[in-house]
């Protein structure tokens, strides 16, 4: 092999390689206060590391002989259930806390939330438009609490 050819192969291989290491990206700052939720100060988020905003959220609605049930433990996740008879999910664990997720950031409630607003956010997340029994116990990390037992 030749020398020149040598030194070009050798060359062309540290500008690979010297291009493959740099980057022009920074990492992302997750301290962005833009990232975080308004009223952090009403209780805890997933953004800044302590869960939901409450510590236990338990769930029963009853509907046409079908049921949902939510048992969410902050200090147990492992021992949480979800089932949705209208959905025939029954779900332990870390699973069911996966599709717990969903719903806790989507109906957002916090010790501020009426009973009315916790209904209604709850029941359109399941699309339901109505209940034979409705029963609601969270306690928030604020020690406030939230408390509902409907019936029709």
């Amino acid at each position: 092999m030749s020398f020149m050819r040598m030194i070009s192969i050798v060359g062309f291989s540290s500008i690979l390689i010297l291009g493959g290491c740099s980057s022009k990206d920074e990492a992302p700052d997750n301290d962005d206060p833009a990232l975080g939720y308004e009223d952090e100060d009403k209780g805890s988020t997933m953004n800044t590391g302590d869960g939901y905003g409450f510590t236990d959220f338990d769930l029963t609605i009853k509907k046409d002989d079908k049921k949902i049930e939510t048992d969410y433990e902050d200090v147990k996740p492992s021992d949480a259930e979800y089932v949705n008879e209208f959905q025939e999910v029954d779900l332990e664990g870390n699973e069911a806390i996966d599709d717990m997720h969903k719903m806790f950031m989507e109906i957002l409630i916090d010790s501020e939330t009426t009973e009315e607003e916790a209904i209604d956010r709850i029941l359109q997340w399941y699309g339901l438009d109505d209940y034979d029994e409705f029963k609601l116990d969270v306690e928030f990390t604020d020690d406030k609490s939230l408390h509902i037992d409907n019936k029709k």
